[in-house]
Formats: C-alpha cells, structure tokens, sequence
C-alpha cells in the first residue's frame, strides 16, 4: 500500500486511482481532443496569415464575425439546393421513368408485385453502397484501433512515470 492510499484512507478521500473510470476518461480524452483542435486551429492561422499565438484569438474573433453569416448562409443553400429540384412534375416524370425502366427489367409481370420500383431501386443502391460502406467501415475501425492502442500506450507511460515519481517521492 502506498503513502497516497494510507493518507487518502486516512483523510477521508477516496483513491484517484481507483475513481478514474470511464466518465473521466472521456473527458481526459474530450480535453486533449479540444487542445489538439486548438493547436491545429493556432498552426493554420500561423500558416495562412502568419499571426502568432498571442493574436491568434483576436484573428478568430474578427474572422467568426466576417466569415460567420455567409457561411451559415452558404451551408443553408447547399442542404436546400436538392430539396429546390424536387418539383412534383420532376417527381412524377421520375417515378414514371423508374416505373418503365423496372418494367423493361423484370417484364409485364411487374404490375402483380406491389412497390416493386422501390424493391428494385433499394436493391441496386444497396449493391453499390454496401461493399463501400463495409469498406469505409474497415477503415474506420481499423483507424479506432490504432487510436486506442496509441491512447493506452500513453496512458500506460503516463501511468509508469507516475509510479516512478512516487516510488522516488517515498525513497527521499
């Protein structure tokens, strides 16, 4: 038992050690996520406008407040722009093609199965995406792992150094 555990017990204070669980982990890793976003955010003003740190937030009051409504603005026209297409007389002249093009596909016979346009057109997206998606998938997994084995072996230094400080904190 170490000299933190007997004054911990002693004061009345629970162990650090054993209160770290997974809350706090998140946010140990939320925090170094945001100070990783934030030296990223203070590389790129250093690089494209060449301001140090020191004026790096003043730089990113002045371009939230110029760049922050046509951005808004930009973002709004770009998620309504294929909702602006969508007429009723493009979506029949849509329907009517998919209609025509399943019936060229499967034969006369299509009438007798109800919704069979959206069976088939589900049936061809799905061909296409999923292989892509199990793809990205793999990938994102794969990238997960690499960031937890990175995690823990800093977590594991972090947590040798610790011992080491209090093994030579207890020696002198």
């Amino acid at each position: 038992m170490d000299a933190t555990a007997v004054l911990g017990a002693g004061a009345g204070l629970p162990d650090r050690r054993s209160d770290f669980r997974a809350g706090r982990l998140f946010l140990a890793d939320s925090r170094l996520a945001l100070g990783a976003l934030n030296y990223g955010r203070y590389q790129a003003l250093n690089r494209v406008f060449g301001v140090p740190r020191e004026q790096a937030n003043l730089l990113t009051l002045v371009l939230v407040l110029t760049a922050g409504a046509p951005a808004v603005a930009g973002l709004w026209r770009a998620v309504r722009a294929p909702l602006a297409m969508a007429t009723g007389v493009n979506a029949g002249v849509g329907a009517f093609a998919v209609h025509e093009a399943t019936r060229g596909v499967v034969g006369p016979a299509a009438g007798e199965v109800p919704h069979v346009e959206a069976l088939l057109a589900l049936a061809v997206a799905g061909g296409v995406a999923i292989p892509q998606l199990r793809r990205a998938f793999r990938g994102v997994r794969s990238a997960e792992h690499r960031v937890r084995q990175q995690r823990e072996s800093m977590y594991d230094a972090a947590r040798v150094a610790m011992r080491r400080d209090q093994a030579s904190s207890n020696r002198g």
